[in-house]
Formats: structure tokens, C-alpha cells, sequence
């Protein structure tokens, strides 16, 4: 099983964002996936199988003001787990990626500082989320554990969302 979680935000307008920024939020976001990918394979092929499991983000599924790089690099880790899973579900290796909304860790830091601060990202929260909160750690690592079991053995390819309903 791999389980691939580090991950890196960083927010501004797309007209004061440097390439720079870009470039280290795709190394972060998908290159560190796809070498942990291509290196945990040929481990998972001789084990006849198992799972990776990668954390995106709902930024890898909707657009978000001052996101846009946080949002690409997580589009594009949504569609490396899906085409990856495709590429080994006959190999019986699965590949997954849960899409988190705001969860409360430093990793929101740059996104709430974009937002002008953390009065600022309640207000966001309470008129985005229909549970009007953020999760903490403790509420996504269940879905981490369960993709990486074998109680979802016939599930493989699946970006899914964790986010208090704000996408539903």
C-alpha cells in the first residue's frame, strides 16, 4: 500500500502568481505522486496487488478564486489517480484519491491569508459548507484506511469528495 499525502498551497491572483510558485506547487502536487507511484509498483506487483491512496482536494474538482494553481496541480492529481487506476486494475492494484474540503491544518495557511485571515475563512466556511465547519484530521483518515483495505477491493479510479457537503 502506498499512501500519499504531502501536498503544498499557495494562493494569489493569477496575474501576481509567479512561475516559480506554479512550478513548486506541480513538483509538490503531482511529480511527488507520480515518483511514488512509479517506484511503489513494481512493490505492489510482486505483493499480486494492493492500493494507492493520494490525497488531492476539492480544489482538484472546483475552480477557486486565487487558487488557481492549488486548484491545477490538484486537477491533475484528481486524473493521475484515474488514469493510474486504470493502467493496474488488471495488475488488482487500486488507485484512489480523496478530495478533502477545508480540513484544519497549516496546509489551509496561504489560502486563509488570500482570504485576509481566519475571521475572514469562517465566513467563507459558514456560507459554503452545509455543516458550516471544517473537519479536523481525525474526520478524513477513516476514508485513507478504508481505501487502502480490502473492504474496497471493487473500488478503484474514484476521486471522492470529504467536505462537509459543499460540493454535493
Amino acid at each position: 500500500m502506498l499512501c500519499q499525502n504531502a501536498g503544498l498551497q499557495d494562493a494569489g491572483a493569477i496575474t501576481e502568481f509567479g512561475v516559480d510558485q506554479w512550478d513548486r506547487l506541480f513538483t509538490a502536487n503531482v511529480r511527488a505522486q507520480f515518483l511514488g507511484a512509479k517506484y511503489a509498483v513494481p512493490h505492489l506487483r510482486r505483493a499480486r496487488g494492493g492500493a494507492i491512496v493520494n490525497m488531492a482536494s476539492v480544489a482538484g474538482k472546483r475552480g477557486g478564486a486565487g487558487l488557481t494553481g492549488c486548484c491545477a496541480s490538484k486537477g491533475a492529481s484528481v486524473l493521475f489517480a484515474n488514469a493510474l487506476a486504470k493502467e493496474l486494475a488488471k495488475e488488482n492494484i487500486r488507485v484512489n484519491a480523496i478530495c478533502a474540503g477545508w480540513v484544519d491544518t497549516p496546509f489551509n495557511d496561504p489560502a486563509i491569508g488570500f482570504l485576509g485571515g481566519k475571521e475572514a475563512q469562517a465566513r467563507v466556511i459558514k456560507a459554503s459548507v452545509p455543516m458550516c465547519r471544517q473537519a479536523i484530521p481525525a474526520e478524513i483518515a477513516p476514508l485513507y484506511v478504508y481505501l487502502a483495505s480490502d473492504e474496497s477491493s471493487f473500488m478503484t479510479g474514484q476521486a471522492i469528495l470529504i467536505d462537509g457537503g459543499a460540493h454535493n
